[in-house]
């Protein structure tokens, strides 16, 4: 207060010395603003704290000032695939034991094999320890099919035969009906004393007669029947095929086979009426030299039922000699089994010579009749369960006997639309195709 009552008395004597008249006897130094504070005593702007004196953005902790990604622990420095264990560091299907390292079938002894050899005649599992087993034979039927062929459907034995081998027939379309010998062993044979037929009674066709005991008669050798002769000097070479073409138009034949054959019938008059075209190096079969052409004017194969025969004679032994025989459908009368049982060939020097007994004709098998563009085929080429003692076949076999049910296959496929044979029905000049 006291302060304040001081700055009123000094204003008013100012105001008293600028606007009155000076006091008399008396003088006052005027006071000089200096005791007061200027403006410029005054605070001013300048005085004032600016933006300078306030921390600026430099003085605040920058982006930089904090930690920025390169600070953070990136991708590389967390563990990546490489550090992770990766599917090499697994085992993989090459350390896990497979199929090759698990016995196979091959590998696991069944029951009837014994090394590259069969045993027996079953084989359990689904191939034999050898693909030929030649030093027994005995094939080992695979139980797939019933058949030696490591259920491929070519079969393992066609090297074990002994001597030659009827292994197809097929007996229709007409003219494409063939039969197909095999030579099985490791020589070659020559076939000019071999013979083949479709006839019951072939042996008394060979230009000597014929008796028979117990009342049986010679049968007539039809127009349809043939007992036909290989050529002189024809061979066949080990393991090949050999196709005969029952009918003479030889093109007609091979768009039908697919092939040519190597050997046909000629009919009653030789060669008259065959056309060989392009298969020129077909041979003709020959007659037996009998008083009765034995190479009917129609030779074929009846369908229904029908034997085939192969032997050899040479025309000086007393009895022909069977190589090999199949029958196929219902036996007749005029299409009868094999039996020579109470057969007796006539000598030319005089007597007669008797057959051994055949397999009686009712425990004889057969095979399923072929269809029309099918074929019968051999799938056993050591000839299975046949007797191999006292028979009249070459080393005593007893061709009769054969289980034909069991070592030959019919195709079931019909034929091609175009009349040519489907091509899993028939191999001519091939090692069959069992499936």
């Amino acid at each position: 207060m006291i302060k304040n009552a001081r700055l009123l008395v000094i204003g008013l004597l100012l105001v008293g010395c600028n606007d009155g008249p000076t006091a008399v006897g008396t003088v006052f130094d005027a006071a000089t603003p200096t005791d007061l504070g200027s403006p410029a005593d005054r605070p001013d702007a300048s005085d004032v704290p600016v933006a300078t004196d306030v921390p600026v953005a430099t003085d605040v902790p920058v982006a930089t000032d904090v930690p920025v990604a390169t600070d953070v622990p990136v991708a590389t420095d967390v563990p990546v695939a490489t550090d992770v264990p990766v599917a090499t560091d697994i085992p993989v299907a090459t350390d896990v034991p497979v199929a090759t390292d698990v016995p196979v079938a091959t590998d696991v002894p069944v029951a009837t094999d014994s090394g590259p050899v069969d045993a027996g005649a079953l084989d359990a599992g689904p191939t034999d320890a050898g693909a030929v087993d030649a030093a027994s034979c005995t094939p080992a039927t695979e139980t797939c099919n019933g058949m030696d062929d490591d259920c491929d459907g070519v079969v393992d034995e066609s090297g074990c035969g002994t001597h030659l081998l009827i292994t197809e027939v097929v007996v229709g379309p007409d003219e494409g009906e063939y039969v197909e010998i095999h030579n099985p062993t490791a020589a070659a044979i020559d076939l000019s004393n071999v013979y083949l037929s479709d006839f019951h009674d072939y042996a008394c066709f060979l230009g000597r007669g014929c008796t028979f005991t117990g009342g049986r008669t010679l049968a007539s050798l039809g127009s349809s029947d043939f007992v036909a002769r290989f050529p002189a000097g024809a061979t066949l070479a080990p393991g090949a095929y050999a196709v005969v073409s029952l009918k003479g138009n030889l093109p007609l034949f091979s768009g039908i086979a697919g092939v040519c054959p190597n050997y046909y019938l000629g009919g009653a008059t030789g060669d008259a009426g065959v056309t060989l075209g392009t298969c020129i190096a077909a041979l003709p079969m020959r007659a037996t030299g009998h008083a009765t052409n034995t190479i009917g004017t129609s030779a074929g194969l009846t369908n229904s039922t029908e034997p085939v025969v192969l032997f050899q004679w040479d025309g000086s032994a007393a009895l022909p000699v069977d190589l090999d025989y199949v029958f196929w459908g219902t036996p007749s009368s005029t299409n009868a089994q094999v039996d020579k049982t109470t057969t007796s060939i006539t000598l030319a020097a005089g007597g007669s010579a008797t057959f051994l007994p055949d397999t009686a004709a009712a425990s004889q098998q057969r095979v399923a009749a072929p269809a029309n563009g099918a074929a019968a085929v051999r799938c056993n080429y050591a000839e299975g369960t046949e007797r191999r003692t006292g028979g009249n076949g070459l080393g005593g076999h007893d061709e009769t006997s054969e289980a034909l049910m069991t070592t030959w296959r019919v195709t079931a496929a019909p034929a091609q639309v175009d009349g040519s044979l489907a091509t899993l029905n028939a191999t001519p000049g091939a090692i069959n195709n069992c499936r």
